[in-house]
């Protein structure tokens, strides 16, 4: 992942210290402070925190990581900093600044039974008549 105003990283894709995904006014920063913040531009053009992982000073270097298991995680190193417990199963994920906003993961399902059955048409033929 690179700095820049793209807004979408995938799993396995990294926000390192002042890289930033963005849509419009909404910037979602990975700070070299270890804080994970979301913040839109007011109409002055001064900065707004929306939203923010309150990990502040909580290490060096950090970074964040959308995991293959669907997880987002800032990491100090190898140690956890913070996660947004979004633990799923193995597939592709993508984590989205929207247009609104809002900051989503999105991917596949979370569980399924596997048991999908092939539909069976069934007719029933009546013989309608009439009772006195």
């Amino acid at each position: 992942m690179h700095a820049g105003a793209e807004d979408t990283m995938f799993n396995g894709e990294r926000l390192l210290t002042n890289q930033f995904l963005q849509n419009g006014p909404y910037t979602f920063i990975m700070q070299g402070d270890c804080n994970l913040v979301l913040y839109v531009k007011q109409d002055n053009n001064q900065n707004k925190a929306l939203w923010a992982s309150g990990t502040n000073g909580h290490g060096s270097s950090c970074f964040l990581l959308l995991q293959n298991n669907g997880n987002m995680v800032v990491f100090s190193g190898t140690d956890v900093v913070w996660s947004s417990s979004s633990t799923r199963g193995p597939n592709l994920y993508r984590l989205v600044m929207q247009s609104d906003g809002n900051v989503v993961i999105y991917g596949g399902a979370t569980w399924a039974s596997n048991t999908v059955q092939r539909r069976k048409t069934m007719m029933m033929v009546v013989n309608a008549t009439r009772l006195n």
